[in-house]
């Protein structure tokens, strides 16, 4: 047997007998691409080599900025407070200032000073206190260090999520972690979120004190706005010394009109940095005006508020077309974390080329910022607001927009996203049911997905803005936006098992659908929130849900739907080590999709053919394992045998090999162990090529319990050894279950 061939896909499996005499030779000619395994005589041993992904040392921290500027005395008190605090600590430094004084820029700038005493990487997160919407979620925070850390952890709950943090973090002493939490509000949010284990650094910043973060041993820092001297010294390094020296009354007017704050003296002198040959005195006189109105329109502002203020009033009135300001105000209202070419196009009804440019007109304006994301292949260019800008371009559009623009551009917007993620939908997971879609603005130059990675690109960088338009949608009351953008979520979340947006979208969208009466939307969310409950190993939840979604469907006589909750049935007590209950539920499941497939040839639907092809094969796999547990291994064999060629005819490479994997095993059962051997190894090495670490674990596993049946201990010992330490990284209960099999070898 051979692997797969460039090209091919997955090799087929033999057909002859579906199996080989136990005295079998194999005879190889010409060229062989792929694995080759040998099934007569092995000698010497088994040799299984793991394939682990190891995840590069994070390095998030953002860039610095080209103009970086004084604050040599913060950093130098920053460092004499670090060497200060005890190494055998989780060290926590809280920075706090006003908006746009850079205490972001000076917590990365000090961060990567020292670097190298935190050889385990430097961590960044948005807390997104001031952001609109929801501020980040400790589960969501989380999930995406554990990510960047130890791929392929699932875990259910910000407790267990916290719980595998402080262990991944605790795991190497000599590897101390670097966190920088951004835009935190309270001390909760940065309590929830420390790691584990001596030596690692967090800073957090804030526009006030965390004052009870003192009681965690926090050290506070406030950054001050810069003083004249170092507002001078910035100007001379962006609009150059000879220019500053040459009117430097104008220019410490300009340094006390933006109250000393980094962020404002960028947006008011990017103009000037742009004209050489501009006098400094048309900015500040430009800059007193502003100053006048926006205390005369505000008076309870602060100094620094009204400076940032000012600072943004006069970038905006600089601006150079109509379209670029009315940009800027529709970005800011809408409830985005960030922007692309391809939203503002669909909010402006501006091309995608045309909405490129205006964003980079913004950008250059200093109004917005460019984002450094992993994700922009995905999207373009991405950008996102400061959130002292947000609040600006929000004001401004609420003062200058039309009565029905705002409930218009929520709509286009959500529209966009709705239509954009339909498609990545359905290029991602072409057997996810189809349902409808109610469009008020679809997009006039939708995105083009070319493949499923790409589209699933695409959901993955768009995840916090996705969720963001869902929990919009709410309060809006555009139910039908609530379920429909929820449905477009599958391959994003079978992808990454993000239970905490599993569930907060599915919560929304359960309801929502039975507010709009949709039965059929109802039964496909309870369908796929309560797949994942089984998959976060809520048992009880699951079935419960899933008997729910069996009562509906036969209630409207909806079979696709009745066969699907049968299937799901099964294979939760299949998860909750119930295969006795398991089995029942998959026969029936097998032979309700066995006649959808009938009818979808009858009536010439190939798309569903295929689809209930697919069905009725990963319901035999899941059949076949039932089976094998309760020691059935003869029909076990069978249902198995045609699950993985049809998986193999579809080329669906993993699952065919995980019905390998547990047909290797059935024919070991049922008296045949050389060729189950045989079947088994080769799914460890497909598993190994393409499979996530819980498959490649469970392949190993599987083939273990060949080894072990057939009397072979130590081998099964050493697969099962190599198992553990997968499912140690990724999957406590089948860790748990692993370690079970290694006690009862001795």
């Amino acid at each position: 047997m051979t692997g797969p061939r460039p090209g091919d896909g997955l090799t087929p499996l033999p057909q002859a007998g579906r199996r080989a005499a136990a005295g079998m030779s194999n005879q190889l000619t010409g060229s062989v691409f792929g694995t080759s395994v040998q099934a007569g005589v092995i000698s010497g041993g088994v040799h299984v080599h793991e394939t682990v992904f190891t995840a590069p040392t994070p390095r998030q921290l953002l860039p610095d900025p080209g103009a970086w500027t004084d604050r040599t005395d913060d950093l130098a008190s920053l460092t004499a407070t670090l060497d200060r605090m005890a190494p055998d600590t989780v060290r926590v430094i809280a920075i706090s200032g006003p908006g746009g004084v850079g205490k972001t820029t000076l917590a990365g700038r000090f961060l990567r000073q020292h670097h190298e005493r935190f050889p385990g990487g430097a961590l960044y997160a948005d807390l997104r206190g001031y952001a609109p919407g929801r501020p980040a979620s400790t589960a969501e925070i989380l999930t995406r260090f554990l990510h960047a850390t130890r791929p392929g952890i699932r875990a259910t709950t910000s407790e267990e999520l916290g719980a595998w943090w402080r262990s991944v973090t605790a795991e190497h002493p000599d590897r101390p972690v670097c966190v920088l939490l951004d835009n935190a509000t309270d001390a909760h949010q940065v309590k929830a979120l420390l790691p584990g284990g001596p030596g690692h650094l967090v800073v957090t910043t804030s526009h006030q004190p965390l004052a009870d973060l003192a009681g965690h041993g926090a050290k506070l820092h406030r950054l001050l706005p810069f003083d004249t001297r170092a507002s001078l010294a910035y100007l001379s390094l962006v609009l150059g010394a000879d220019r500053i020296a040459g009117d430097r009354r104008a220019a410490a007017r300009i340094a006390s009109l933006c109250g000393g704050l980094p962020l404002a003296l960028t947006v008011a002198v990017n103009t000037l940095a742009s004209r050489p040959d501009q006098a400094l005195g048309e900015l500040t006189t430009a800059l007193c005006g502003t100053h006048s109105t926006v205390h005369t329109d505000r008076p309870v502002l602060d100094r620094q508020e009204a400076a940032m203020t000012a600072a943004f009033d006069t970038r905006y009135a600089a601006l150079p077309t109509t379209t670029a300001a009315a940009v800027y105000r529709r970005l800011g209202h809408l409830f985005v974390l960030d922007v692309d070419a391809a939203l503002t196009a669909a909010v402006s009804g501006l091309t995608r080329q045309t909405a490129a440019q205006v964003l980079q007109i913004l950008r250059a304006a200093q109004l917005i910022e460019a984002r450094p994301t992993p994700d922009t292949a995905a999207r373009g260019p991405v950008y996102q607001f400061h959130d002292t800008a947000r609040e600006h371009a929000r004001r401004l559009f609420a003062q200058e927009a039309a009565a029905d623009e705002p409930a218009r551009v929520l709509r286009q917007a959500l529209d966009f996203y709705l239509y954009t993620a339909t498609r990545a939908e359905r290029r991602a997971a072409p057997t996810h049911r189809l349902l409808d879609r109610d469009y008020l603005y679809p997009p006039e130059e939708p995105l083009e997905f070319a493949d499923a990675e790409g589209a699933l690109g695409w959901l993955k960088a768009q995840r916090d803005n996705l969720r963001a338009a869902i929990e919009t949608a709410v309060p809006a009351r555009i139910d039908s936006m609530v379920w429909q953008l929820t449905h477009t979520l599958w391959p994003l979340l079978r992808a990454t098992h993000d239970y905490d947006l599993w569930d907060a979208t599915h919560r929304l969208a359960l309801a929502a659908a039975r507010r709009c009466g949709n039965a059929i939307a109802e039964l496909e969310i309870l369908a796929t929130w309560a797949i994942g409950l089984r998959s976060a190993g809520q048992h009880a939840d699951a079935q419960e849900a899933f008997e729910q979604l069996l009562h509906l469907a036969r209630t409207a006589c909806d079979a696709r739907a009745e066969a699907h909750a049968l299937h799901e049935l099964g294979a939760t007590h299949l998860a909750a080590d119930r295969p006795h209950v398991a089995e029942r539920f998959l026969r029936q499941a097998r032979e309700h999709r066995a006649r959808l497939v009938t009818a979808a040839e009858a009536s010439g639907d190939e798309d569903a053919r295929i689809t209930f092809q697919r069905s009725v094969a990963i319901t035999g796999m899941c059949l076949g394992d039932a089976l094998t547990q309760l020691d059935w291994a003869t029909p076990a064999v069978e249902i198995l045998a045609d699950a993985c060629e049809t998986l193999t005819a579809l080329r669906d490479r993993l699952d065919a090999a995980r019905a390998t994997s547990l047909y290797g095993y059935a024919l070991t059962l049922d008296g045949d162990p050389a060729t189950g051997e045989e079947y088994g190894r080769w799914a460890v090495e497909e598993c190994g090529r393409i499979g996530p670490p819980r498959s490649q674990a469970r392949s190993r596993e599987l083939l273990g319990q060949s080894l072990q049946t057939t009397g072979r201990r130590g081998e099964a010992a050493a697969l099962y050894a190599v198992a553990l330490s997968i499912y140690d990284r990724v999957s406590p209960s089948d860790a748990d279950r692993v370690r079970r099999r290694l006690r009862a070898l001795g």
